[in-house]
């Protein structure tokens, strides 16, 4: 009953995986994460729910709504998103853009994708959802 949440909750290949700028522990692009989403459970709605703005109007940050059909049942996830340094973002639409990744990404997580990144050596969803000999 759980296949497709287990391969949601798969780590990525170390092919994919790039160590963040900032020296900051390893990530992989949201780019990757919807290419899981799609190639695991196909079509899945995505919404930018808020933008965030600072008090100037500047965007700085989004809450988006991810919304998927997981092993036969429909579930809502919400992320929030920033874009480091808007200041240096030319726009409020690019500032968008990168908050809406950002926020993508943390959705994901909450389905189990790249969430391995995140706890790292002390990540054990995959296998707490590995079938037990009762399941098979």
């Amino acid at each position: 009953m759980t296949e497709q949440l287990r391969a949601l909750a798969k780590p990525f290949p170390q092919a994919v995986v790039e160590r963040a700028p900032s020296g900051f522990g390893d990530f992989v692009t949201w780019s990757v994460k919807v290419e899981k989403l799609l190639a695991t459970i196909g079509p899945f709605t995505w919404e930018i729910m808020r933008e965030i703005r600072d008090a100037d109007g500047t965007v700085s940050g989004c809450v988006g709504r991810l919304t998927v059909e997981i092993d036969g049942r429909t579930v809502s996830v919400d992320g929030a998103g920033d874009c480091e340094r808007p200041e240096l973002l030319n726009g409020n639409g690019t500032r968008l853009k990168h908050a809406e990744s950002d926020a993508i990404s943390r959705a994901c997580s909450k389905l189990g994708v790249g969430l391995s990144l995140w706890s790292q050596d002390k990540y054990r969803l995959n296998r707490a959802l590995e079938p037990k000999p009762a399941d098979k």
